[in-house]
């Protein structure tokens, strides 16, 4: 069984998850684990806390993970061998090439060490349990599947998952068929806020509608977050019917800012150091939403210097080997980072090792770099009381809607700017960044957002 619940910005959706989870555990006698899933380790610490701060500890038979860590430890790591004749028992996050043919074959050296990397992970679970895909094209495969389905119905006793919008359609294709084969299912989400992808759970939720194993709840449009004055510009951002009322007892404040006020990089630096949100679309200009720590090393270059001659925790070593890396490329550049790794670790590399490290150093260096903000990719299921958005071109022109197409309606641009504006519990400012807005008439962009109800900060 598959039930849905759509729920808007604020409206509580991981209390509630939290409280499903509980409710259903006092009540449940079996042995079969319980599953509590979500897009990010950040998430999923969240739902750590809720349940600990509602139930008081975290029950035995509950296992609290992100989607990927679900579908690598639950289905492919055990599974893939029996239905695809495959062996994985390792992951990698490492940064892909952007051409397909050299991602293709990156993809194949780690597949003959049984490596899956994680962009894979979901097409590579879709392939283990459903039976219509072509690789099972016959009898015997299909019968495979449906052991294989029979074995994790045995075992699970019901999956939720929590933003259910982040997740691609072969995702949502894995959890249809564990819902249609005995194995309870509760997804809660909000397609408003599907940046990644902005049309899977739209889809999923038309496709499923209508079968016997799916029941889709009514609409949860109350916020208990975002004030009224502020979904006074959020609700432009909302399909028709998932417009939302507060239950805000707090009056909200829409404010701008201008990089030509002598108070701007003061008042910005100080909503960033009081931990308040102050997000852009993607890093632009002084604006920097990068982090090393989300970096590793290329699998092959990292398994080389764990293999080194050292007798030190291999994992350990990697990693302060990357912090020391990391430190290299920041105060030499990247020849010679890469030079000095060599040879401090007697590395033999190939030429699309070296392209990797490149590239890697790519991503991790940037110039001009003043302020270090969040994407508002991350920042999704996050709130403050102040939230800052650093207008783009991109973000001004789907916040004003200026010659917007049809076609761009509720695209991952425009839910991108729907997530930005239902972060602040009390204040969205928005930063009017000259250099970041060239040949912009300023004019015309304070009228604009004077008209939805912005006022200068002062």
């Amino acid at each position: 069984m598959i039930e849905v619940q759509i729920a808007g910005a604020g409206a509580g959706k991981t209390y509630g998850l939290a409280g499903s989870l509980i409710d259903h555990i006092k009540t449940c006698s079996s042995h079969k684990k319980t599953f509590a899933l979500t897009y990010t380790n950040t998430a999923t610490s969240k739902i750590e806390q809720e349940i600990i701060k509602q139930h008081g500890c975290i029950p035995p038979n509950l296992c609290i993970q992100t989607v990927h860590s679900f579908l690598l430890n639950e289905i492919i790591y055990p599974f893939s061998s029996f239905t695809l004749g495959d062996v994985y028992n390792d992951a990698s996050i490492m940064i892909l090439p952007n051409d397909a043919r050299y991602k293709n074959g990156l993809f194949k050296r780690l597949r003959e060490r049984n490596i899956i990397h994680a962009e894979n992970v979901y097409n590579i679970a879709k392939q283990i349990v459903d039976e219509t895909v072509s690789k099972h094209n016959s009898r015997a495969k299909r019968t495979k599947v449906q052991r294989l389905l029979a074995i994790i119905e045995s075992c699970f006793e019901k999956v939720f998952i929590d933003e259910v919008q982040d997740l691609d359609s072969d995702a949502l294709r894995i959890f249809e068929v564990l819902g249609s084969n005995g194995i309870d299912v509760y997804m809660i989400g909000d397609p408003k806020q599907a940046i990644k992808y902005p049309k899977a759970l739209d889809a999923f939720i038309n496709k499923i509608s209508e079968q016997e194993y799916a029941t889709v709840f009514d609409i949860n449009n109350e916020t208990r977050r975002v004030p009224t004055e502020i979904l006074t510009v959020s609700n432009r951002f909302c399909y028709e019917d998932q417009q939302q009322v507060s239950l805000s007892g707090i009056v909200g404040e829409l404010m701008y800012i201008e990089s030509i006020d002598a108070r701007y990089e003061e008042l910005l630096n100080g909503y960033i150091d009081s931990k308040q949100i102050v997000c852009i679309d993607k890093k632009s200009g002084r604006y920097s939403t990068s982090s090393k720590h989300k970096y590793s090393f290329p699998r092959e270059v990292e398994d080389l210097i764990r293999d080194s001659n050292h007798k030190k925790d291999k994992v350990l070593f990697a990693k302060a080997a990357f912090a020391d890396f990391m430190d290299d490329v920041a105060t030499n550049d990247a020849r010679r980072a890469i030079n000095k790794l060599i040879t401090k670790h007697s590395l033999t590399l190939e030429g699309h090792h070296f392209a990797q490290l490149y590239e890697l150093c790519a991503k991790c260096t940037e110039g001009n770099v003043q302020f270090k903000v969040q994407s508002i990719d991350s920042v999704k299921g996050l709130d403050a009381d102040t939230c800052v958005v650093i207008i783009s071109p991109n973000i001004l022109k789907y916040l004003v809607k200026k010659n917007l197409g049809r076609a761009e309606y509720f695209n991952k641009e425009w839910k991108r700017v729907y997530v930005a504006l239902t972060r602040a519990k009390r204040r969205l400012i928005l930063a009017l960044d000259h250099e970041l807005l060239v040949g912009v008439d300023m004019m015309v962009v304070r009228d604009s957002i004077g008209v939805l109800g912005f006022v200068y900060h002062d």
